[in-house]
């Protein structure tokens, strides 16, 4: 690894000096790249897209040096499926990793792979076990770090193994620095100092927002969670939003003073969001409303270009990895649903993205939201969503359909199907989803990840029984 560092660099000065004595000006550095992504983050719950009870100074700062883009949907609302999308550009049907516990295929290449043929150091650090080295997205990364135990780190911890790799990157050569954060994700159990404005006996009765609490209580209340302890939950997630906005900012404050700023690249991202309405509680997994598919997508580019430019139309975190190498120049394959963002900073054309569950295993399985809980502040709870669910979004309208169902609705109303009545809008759709698909035809499912200590973080976490 120093060999080749070393030759990049000799490669570099040799370059260099050859321009200098035929009369041409060096090229430029090539810039830095940071990729921050938040679990469980939904979009709304940032200051900079509309949130009001949510302090997110650090993001909303971030916001305003680069571009916001306001509609960015998830393909799939679970970590690992939504994090192998970020780093490949691939629907998840492509990469074949449609659950939690699979690998994704060294025969897909990644973000961190390309740059690191490109001479990049390349450093990346998680927050939970089942983003680790068996995951399969390590690929490409010189410096990989993820939990083993079976703690979950908070991301004062990860953020600080990350600037530690950061303070020993070599200054003359570009690096890649993927940091993921969790905290937001259940159970919400917030630092107390992030705590504020919270009923002190109700806090005490249900410190932490987790499955067991929610089914207890329900069961103490007719089945129902009242809307006390529902206020309590979103109280809680957004105090977890408001630690992992601390944290950025640290990041990035020191990410700022030890790169290069002007010339780095930098994309805050969630890999789905959390849903707390329209009949889904407390959890994402199979929840296909705007809440768990519509995430926050900030790029700060190199020299500031666009800054303050917020664009409207529909993009993807699939995005992400073709963004970076049209940003560095750098070849990436033509037929990946991902796009490179940078076009959207001079006109707002249409797109579609498809959206889709994970893959359920054991058909039989109860959503943990269904196994206790009917309602919650008197709403009834949804049946689990049809794992066979595929569907398309574009700005105004969603799309889903399952072999026994159809539903249209015209965003953000989520309640009210217009399957029967807009048949103009509904046909477009379709054909949209139909387009879609053929154009991107679903791969070999990947291989299942059977570590016990992965299966037992995600028995942990609800996503497995």
């Amino acid at each position: 690894m120093k060999i080749r560092y070393f030759l990049a660099s000799v490669s570099l000065i040799s370059a260099t000096f050859l321009a200098l004595q035929c009369g041409h000006e060096p090229e430029p550095p090539r810039p830095d790249v940071l990729l921050i992504t938040i679990d469980t983050l939904r979009a709304d719950a940032l200051g900079t897209y509309g949130a009001r009870d949510t302090l997110t100074p650090s993001i909303d700062q971030l916001a305003e040096e680069g571009v916001v883009y306001e509609a960015a949907t998830t393909p799939m609302p679970l970590t690992r499926p939504a994090h192998a999308s970020i780093l490949t550009g691939l629907y998840p049907d492509q990469h074949g990793v449609l659950t939690n516990h699979q690998i994704l295929s060294d025969q897909k290449v990644t973000l961190a792979e390309t740059l690191r043929e490109a001479g990049y150091q390349t450093g990346g650090f998680t927050g939970v076990r089942f983003l680790n080295q068996r995951s399969g997205l390590s690929q490409g990364f010189d410096a990989f770090d993820a939990p083993t135990r079976k703690r979950t780190p908070r991301a004062k911890e990860v953020v600080d193994r990350a600037v530690s790799w950061l303070r020993g990157a070599d200054p003359e050569l570009p690096l890649l620095l993927w940091v993921h954060v969790y905290d937001p994700h259940q159970p919400y159990n917030p630092l107390r100092t992030f705590r504020r404005d919270v009923d002190p006996e109700l806090e005490q009765r249900i410190p932490i927002i987790r499955w067991k609490a929610l089914n207890r209580v329900a069961k103490e209340n007719n089945f129902d969670v009242p809307k006390d302890v529902y206020q309590l939950a979103l109280d809680y997630y957004r105090f977890e939003v408001e630690y992992a906005d601390f944290w950025v900012g640290r990041l990035l404050k020191d990410f700022d003073r030890l790169r290069a700023t002007r010339r780095s690249l930098v994309i805050l991202a969630a890999d789905h969001g959390e849903c707390f309405e329209n009949g889904f509680y407390f959890e994402h997994a199979d929840c296909l409303n705007e809440g768990a598919l519509q995430v926050p997508l900030i790029v700060r580019y190199p020299e500031s270009v666009g800054s303050g430019t917020r664009v409207s139309r529909r993009v993807s975190n699939l995005d992400i990895t073709p963004t970076v190498l049209h940003e560095l120049s750098i070849q990436y394959p033509e037929n990946i649903p991902g796009q490179p963002l940078q076009p959207d900073l001079r006109q707002d054309q249409s797109r579609f993205v498809l959206v889709r569950p994970p893959v359920i295993e054991n058909t039989n399985r109860t959503p943990h939201r269904l196994r206790i809980i009917r309602t919650v502040a008197g709403e009834a709870v949804f049946p689990a969503t049809d794992p066979r669910t595929r569907g398309i979004v574009d700005l105004s309208w969603k799309f889903l359909r399952t072999p026994d169902l159809e539903k249209l609705f015209r965003l953000p109303d989520e309640r009210l199907n217009l399957i029967a009545t807009e048949t103009e809008a509904r046909d477009r759709m379709m054909r949209a989803l139909e387009a879609e698909t053929l154009l991107y035809p679903a791969g070999d499912v990947a291989e299942d990840d059977r570590d016990p200590e992965t299966l037992e973080a995600l028995e942990a976490l609800g996503y497995i029984q």
